[in-house]
């Protein structure tokens, strides 16, 4: 194993599949100890017994991240096992309803942003205390492509994701001071259950996206690892674009 995050506490929200999954290897492989939430118990539990088999720690929580006790429940689970946390990756997303303006959906607007920017500030204020104490920690935020550039029908999605780089910089720049850095990815398309290799979506991707393809989970997981490890210690409120050059055309 590489040791940038030897020693190191981090809790990944969203890790059962696609870049919260490719997430998690990364970091354990990194030398971290990982808690890792979602709500697919197989996914977790089985991914959980193939990084302990390979010589790593992780632990899978499963966890609702629209319901709070569920993530004080994570939070504590994993400052009980492990005594702190250094690094919060938030990652949990929801990008299963595409809707215009006039759509008459409110529902879908408040599962939008109690998943993709209520949970991240339950997190942020779980976790903040033991990274006060510490005088140290790195918190990652999970943002969007989608809220750099225009997009038809992700109204909502979008919106949730401007929400969460707005955040990250509001945070970043109230807790500098204290030794916590909060930072925030952008990936672009990626290979995800939502979006599989060879799909209508990910062959549209080839003649938008000037490297002309979407991303794998663990191209983007390696911004993470920058930010979570000390190599970005002068690194706050910054946002990383990874989307192939798609925000540059």
């Amino acid at each position: 194993m590489a040791s940038r995050l030897e020693n190191k506490v981090a809790i990944v929200t969203g890790a059962t599949s696609g870049i919260g999954r490719a997430i998690t290897v990364l970091f354990v492989k990194e030398g971290a100890k990982v808690v890792f939430a979602g709500r697919r118990e197989k996914n977790g539990l089985e991914l959980e017994k193939e990084l302990k088999s390979a010589g790593g720690d992780a632990l899978f929580v499963r966890t609702d991240v629209a319901k709070k006790e569920d993530l004080q429940y994570l939070v504590n689970t994993t400052v009980e096992k492990y005594g702190r946390i250094d690094i919060l990756v938030n990652n949990a997303s929801v990008v299963s309803t595409f809707e215009s303006a006039d759509y008459d959906g409110i529902g879908d607007y408040e599962e939008f942003f109690n998943i993709n920017v209520k949970s991240y500030l339950v997190m942020c204020r779980e976790v903040l205390p033991f990274m006060i104490r510490q005088q140290k920690g790195s918190i990652i935020n999970t943002a969007s492509v989608g809220s750099e550039a225009a997009g038809h029908e992700m109204m909502s999605y979008a919106a949730s994701k401007g929400a969460i780089k707005a955040f990250t910089r509001s945070l970043a720049a109230e807790y500098a001071d204290q030794g916590i850095r909060v930072n925030a990815i952008i990936p672009g398309l990626t290979i995800t259950d939502s979006v599989p290799g060879g799909s209508e979506l990910a062959q549209r991707a080839a003649q938008t996206i000037p490297m002309g393809r979407a991303a794998r989970p663990e191209e983007i997981a390696c911004g993470f690892l920058f930010f979570a490890s000390d190599e970005s210690s002068f690194c706050t409120g910054s946002n990383l674009i990874i989307d192939g050059g798609a925000t540059a055309v």
